[in-house]
């Protein structure tokens, strides 16, 4: 027998992302065991919505221009009864396509969920290519004012970040989301897949590597008292998992 909870999207998005405090993370965990309800609504919290915005620019780009018809003013109609010999399947059809139709114009179309910040590191990871790093390659000066500048936005020394087996550190850049600095510093494998660790501010307390998907790149996700970090890219898990290990050692080093 399902049961059902009631988590607000907030919650779930906070879920998901790692941001959830210790309480409500495990009560979320434990109600997915039983409430299939729930599982179906934390499935449906990080839809893409770039690609059917897309979609529908295009059928408007392409649509004729409506016609102007003539105004006439026509004697107001009797009130019917409505006819219930319809039925009930019918009514619903009606219903249905009706709804479909507000969808489609947009009259009527509910506010999607709220989407965290992985969502959104994940969507502009998924643009990334091997090209798109290739021809960054910063001297050991460079590199080191790059951190230094992300470390000042972000109020966690970044200047240790410890060399990575197999990552080539390309560049550091201060993002920002709902308010709040969003490092992201981008690597590149010896076999051209580009690799990012993102850093944000957040008090949802320790929590170990989580590993993951999102945007079809595979993501290992922990927090340290402070902060929450996030490994994005490519779609091989084993190295991403070692990547993860030993950044989450020194996060959790500088942390203490």
């Amino acid at each position: 027998m399902s049961i059902s909870h009631s988590f607000s999207d907030e919650d779930l998005t906070a879920f998901l992302d790692g941001e959830a405090a210790d309480a409500l993370h495990d009560a979320i965990e434990q109600a997915l065991e039983t409430d299939m309800a729930l599982a179906d609504r934390m499935a449906s919290l990080d839809i893409p919505l770039a690609p059917i915005v897309a979609a529908f620019d295009t059928l408007l780009d392409t649509a004729p221009v409506m016609p102007e018809f003539a105004v006439t003013e026509t004697p107001p109609a009797k009130a019917k009864r409505m006819n219930w010999g319809w039925g009930i399947g019918t009514f619903a059809t009606g219903l249905a396509a009706g709804l479909a139709v507000a969808v489609f114009t947009g009259f009527g179309t509910p506010e999607p969920a709220p989407r965290g910040w992985i969502s959104f590191v994940a969507s502009y990871q998924a643009l990334y290519t091997t090209a798109t790093l290739q021809g960054a390659t910063p001297s050991a000066d460079e590199a080191k004012v790059q951190l230094a500048n992300v470390s000042d936005a972000l109020g966690f020394d970044l200047s240790t970040l410890p060399a990575t087996e197999g990552l080539t550190f390309k560049r550091a850049q201060i993002l920002g989301f709902a308010g709040k600095p969003l490092i992201q510093i981008a690597f590149l494998r010896a076999d051209g897949t580009p690799v990012a660790l993102c850093i944000i501010p957040s008090g949802a307390g320790d929590k170990p590597i989580n590993m993951g998907a999102a945007e079809g790149l595979d993501i290992a996700r922990w927090n340290t008292s402070d902060f929450g970090f996030l490994l994005i890219g490519g779609q091989d898990a084993e190295p991403l998992a070692q990547e993860a290990e030993t950044f989450r050692n020194w996060s959790t080093d500088i942390a203490t």
